[in-house]
């Protein structure tokens, strides 16, 4: 896999919807899951899972801030023409 610095503007902002869509995606599939435990009537000890499910995406997070980042360094590097 290519490093950040490494990679062109248009790759970094394909690669930024694409961490974005797919924690879209994980909240979506976290809420249903939650929604199906809570009207299957589930015993509390199964919702612990879910509990602990946000926590898995900080490393998807990471990675998302760092890109940001990225583009942003790229963008202020870019003189602006009016």
């Amino acid at each position: 896999m290519k490093k950040l610095s490494e990679l062109s503007l248009n790759e970094l902002t394909r690669k930024k919807s694409m961490i974005k869509a797919s924690l879209i995606a994980f909240a979506i599939l976290g809420v249903l899951a939650a929604l199906t435990l809570y009207f299957l009537k589930a015993k509390p000890i199964l919702f612990i899972p879910l509990i602990v499910l946000p926590i898995t995406w900080f490393p998807i997070f990471i990675s998302l801030k760092a890109v940001s980042d990225e583009i942003k360094v790229r963008n202020s590097k870019t003189p602006a023409t009016h």
